[in-house]
């Protein structure tokens, strides 16, 4: 019983104990769940995180925000990284770019173009040929895909592209291209281009494909593609004489990285920019720059000019820098891009005019060319001794070149030219003058003596008529020799100390005179008066005018009004020097700037263009510049570098050879201003 009791009690301890702390352990969970349920959140809200500086210690302090520090760093390092392994930088579609161009704009044409550098820029941007130049001068396609050559080089057949539209949004077809030639070969046209298509036929083979045959193979005719497309629907219902004339022309559409916009003329109606914006249909990756400009000026210098433009931000590029003007555009933000041109400058003698050799030689002999490129040019050039320019087909090192010596000059001339002293020559052109005017002057008093009607005149004492007509007498000799004086003083050069008459002429006033033309821009100017001053050493007579750029082609080149010119000739993308010293480019717009006429050479110019093997070509080269050389129908001066200006914040400019100056260009659709960050695919 005893054991019993024992073992009840016992139980009823452990029951009243388990019972107790069940009871307890449901008061814990039941002030846990008040808790919460008060609370209603399992994380500090913003103000414990605020306070907690106050609950935790120095030491735990420094490591809760070490660790969030570290939390952070590692974050945003992670977050670089990976978007650094899944994102590139591009150019963003943004910006404006304006460019300061000296002249105007003519015909923004493509068939017209060539004979403006201005019309040239804007054709390369606003149309595309069947191939164009790289950036490197590499020939490429453009709106062609591929083209097919036959053995014999006469037969080339293009496929075109079939994605390509129009500024307004019509389809580009072969009807397009064969509308273009047609209309170049037209003549009543007048394309400066009618020349290198003669007699080429384009035919249609599909809407997408086109054959051109050649009377005879011509290693040029590849590069004469890159000539601009014209919409046929746009041009095909203007008459053929009328199309030079055309609104068109200044309203241009096209299928280039960029199209018209608008032009900005003054109020006396002149054109003075023109603004282009990117082409979003480009058949190939438009362009990045979204609106780009052309500011036409007629100086580089003082307030309106190009220089002080560019400085003051008005502009963001200048198309050509001369040597000159330099120094005063080198600023930080300024990029000065130096290009190599197939170019050169020379003196074309008109042999209509000048066609004495021993005179063209003498006149050759008589300059120093290393010092016009030193002195005018401070070095930025490199002369010449022929039209072949190095790495062209047929250079090479001239051994039997003309070197400069006055001497040798001075006995050349005196072989036909006797020699008078300034002096002496000024003593005759005054004597004749003053004769002449008091001749003329004695002439006009017995025409005025004679209309007094008739009517008797009061007797005067003869004494004081004598004495006035003395006086009176006098007093118009001394004007007459004051006005003589003046005017010998602007005609002669008092730096001239002799000059030079026909041999066995009686007429020493007849003197060797020869009218120096260029045209007006700060380099020739300058080369033009230190030519003069080396022809006046040997006595010649030197006229020197300046034709301002936008009148030069319709009074010097149309013309050939000129003795001597000093001009420079682009041999752009072919080397082929037909157009230049060929007999049938004698006349306007022909390049025969010389009128020089050599059967020899004509043939040889024609063999060249039909000749395949490369040095074939080369040593045909080599014999035309031998005869040109012989003949002397120039002077070559200097090939100089092509200077091209733009504000550092233009990137993505590459070019480093250009055939013609619009060939900076050529990577335009690869400019940018800005760039952003896309996800790579």
């Amino acid at each position: 019983m005893n054991f019993s009791i024992k073992n009840f009690l016992k139980k009823t301890k452990n029951k009243l104990v388990y019972f107790f702390d069940l009871q307890k352990e449901r008061k814990n969970k039941h002030e846990y769940y008040l808790l919460k349920n008060a609370r209603r959140q399992k994380s500090p809200n913003s103000r414990q995180i605020f306070c907690i500086g106050k609950v935790l210690s120095p030491k735990e302090k420094t490591i809760f925000f070490s660790a969030i520090w570290i939390f952070v760093i590692s974050f945003v390092w992670s977050a670089y990284v990976f978007s650094l392994r899944y994102k590139i930088e591009v150019p963003k579609i943004y910006g404006e770019y304006t460019e300061g161009v000296l002249g105007s704009l003519q015909h923004i044409n493509p068939i017209f173009a060539s004979l403006n550098e201005v019309d040239q820029d804007l054709c390369s941007m606003v149309y595309s040929g069947l191939l164009k130049y790289d950036e490197k001068r590499n020939l490429i396609t453009d709106l062609a895909v591929k083209y097919e050559i036959n053995e014999a080089k006469t037969e080339y057949i293009f496929e075109l592209k079939k994605d390509v539209l129009w500024h307004d949004n019509t389809n580009f077809t072969a009807d397009d291209v064969i509308f273009t030639f047609d209309l170049i070969q037209e003549a009543g046209v007048a394309s400066p281009l009618q020349l290198s298509f003669k007699d080429i036929k384009v035919e249609k083979i599909d809407d997408y494909k086109i054959k051109f045959i050649l009377p005879q193979s011509s290693a040029s005719f590849l590069s004469s593609l890159t000539v601009g497309i014209l919409p046929q629907h746009i041009w095909s219902a203007i008459p053929y004489e009328q199309v030079k004339l055309a609104q068109r022309n200044l309203q241009p559409i096209g299928t280039g990285p960029y199209k018209f916009d608008k032009l900005v003329k003054d109020e006396t109606g002149y054109v003075h920019r023109i603004d282009l914006v990117r082409n979003e249909n480009y058949y190939k990756i438009p362009a990045y720059i979204k609106k780009i400009s052309f500011e036409f000026f007629s100086d580089y210098d003082g307030p309106d000019g190009l220089i002080n433009a560019l400085r003051e931000q008005e502009i963001n590029g200048i198309s050509f820098v001369p040597y000159e003007y330099r120094s005063k555009i080198e600023r930080k933000h300024i990029n000065i891009h130096t290009l190599q041109l197939p170019q050169y400058t020379a003196l074309f003698f008109n042999l209509t005019k000048l066609d004495n050799k021993d005179l063209r030689l003498a006149l050759a002999e008589s300059l120093d060319k290393e010092r016009i490129v030193k002195d005018v040019l401070e070095n930025e050039a490199k002369t010449i001794e022929g039209p072949i320019l190095e790495s062209y087909p047929g250079f090479s090192v001239l051994e039997n070149k003309i070197t400069f010596s006055v001497s040798k000059a001075n006995e050349l001339l005196d072989k036909n030219w006797e020699k008078i002293s300034a002096e002496e020559y000024r003593e005759l052109l005054k004597k004749e003058k003053v004769e002449y005017l008091i001749k003329q002057q004695e002439e006009n008093q017995n025409t005025t003596s004679s209309t007094e009607n008739g009517e008797n005149v009061a007797s005067v004492d003869e004494t004081e008529l004598t004495e006035n007509s003395t006086n009176s007498s006098t007093m118009d000799l001394n004007k007459i020799n004051e006005d003589v004086e003046n005017e010998l003083n602007t005609l002669l050069d008092p730096a001239q100390i002799f000059y030079r008459y026909k041999k066995g002429s009686e007429d020493k006033k007849n003197i060797l005179e020869i009218n120096l033309v260029t045209v007006a821009t700060p380099e020739y100017t300058k080369v033009a008066q230190l030519i003069s001053g080396y022809w006046q050493d040997t006595g010649i007579k030197v006229n020197v005018s300046f034709v301002d750029a936008q009148d030069f082609t319709k009074e010097v080149l149309k013309t050939r009004n000129y003795d001597v010119l000093l001009y420079g000739v682009l041999l752009g993308n072919d080397p082929d020097q037909y157009p230049f010293w060929h007999s049938d480019q004698i006349n306007y717009p022909g390049l025969n700037l010389s009128s020089y006429a050599n059967n020899d050479v004509d043939k040889l110019l024609q063999e060249i263009r039909v000749a395949k093997e490369e040095e074939k070509v080369a040593g045909l080269y080599a014999q035309v510049q031998e005869k040109i050389l012989a003949d002397i129908p120039a002077i070559f001066l200097y090939t100089p570098t092509y200077t091209y200006a733009q504000e550092d914040y233009i990137k993505g400019f590459s070019v480093e050879r250009i055939s013609e100056p619009s060939d900076r260009f050529s990577n335009v659709v690869n400019w940018y201003v800005k760039t952003k960050m896309v996800w790579d695919n």
